[in-house]
């Protein structure tokens, strides 16, 4: 059995440096927008969501970040960082939790970026691509 909390600002100093290496794990793949001092900020600013998935015996299996975007048109609960293992067996229970939240937070719609092995997790609890993500670094001419 696996559990869900979501850490509310204020507490999260308690938590984050056992938190710290899944949220690098789960952010090690993005394009550098963020680095793990950047995420701290934002999830003590309360701009992002901790979330952390652990078992009866409180031992961490993951770790993620949310985040609410407001688009002119709707709102948006972001999955920004997901860092830790087990994902396929509780993924259904997480983003059930998640969703629900989401739409109390005034959300219509989740999204992520992702690795194409994720998408497939996410396509059969309906989740579609909407989207893809390219990116690629400039070098500047000094």
């Amino acid at each position: 059995m696996i559990y869900v909390s979501g850490i509310p600002s204020h507490r999260l100093d308690e938590v984050w440096e056992d938190c710290k290496p899944y949220v690098e794990m789960g952010n090690n793949k993005s394009q550098e927008e963020m680095n793990i001092d950047d995420i701290y900020e934002k999830l003590i600013d309360s701009e992002m969501q901790l979330w952390i998935i652990f078992n009866e015996k409180k031992e961490i299996h993951s770790v993620l970040t949310t985040q609410i975007i407001t688009y002119p048109r709707k709102t948006t609960c972001r999955i920004v960082t997901l860092g830790g293992e087990g994902l396929d067996d509780w993924v259904d229970q997480l983003l059930d939790i998640l969703e629900e939240w989401a739409i109390e937070q005034g959300c219509v719609a989740m999204e992520t970026c992702c690795r194409k092995g994720f998408t497939k997790k996410l396509e059969r609890l309906g989740y579609e691509q909407t989207y893809t993500v390219l990116g690629k670094e400039l070098q500047t001419l000094h």
